[in-house]
């Protein structure tokens, strides 16, 4: 009995995270040059100078920008998602932590050379 009523309280002190993460979401982010980055990557900026969003519909995050990048966000810890989007011959990171204040996104390539960090528009 001990056992059931504390799977029951588990159960339901569990449920207000799980309708949290669920819940739809839109965050508007403007990425700025980062001042360490390797110079050669410049060239990507014009994909990173304008408005991306980040979408949270049904429990699946995305971001999104009119340069047409749109990658799918996977969950890596509460309130922090990632993903992958192939630019060219540069695979950049893409993290998206709506958990910190104020909500950031950083997309960089695999090797770290090239970053850049947005601001909430």
């Amino acid at each position: 009995m001990l056992v059931k009523r504390t799977a029951i309280l588990a159960l339901v002190g569990l449920m207000p995270f799980a309708a949290a993460a669920q819940q739809d979401a839109e965050v508007k982010f403007w990425f700025k040059e980062n001042p360490n980055s390797i110079s050669g990557c410049i060239q990507a900026d014009s994909a990173f100078t304008r408005e991306h969003t980040f979408r949270m519909v049904n429990g699946q995050a995305e971001i999104k920008s009119a340069g047409g990048i749109d990658v799918k966000l996977k969950p890596i810890r509460p309130n922090v998602y990632q993903g992958t989007f192939n630019l060219g011959r540069m695979n950049l990171i893409y993290t998206a932590d709506l958990g910190a204040t104020p909500p950031t996104l950083v997309a960089q390539s695999q090797d770290g050379g090239c970053k850049w960090n947005a601001v909430k528009a």
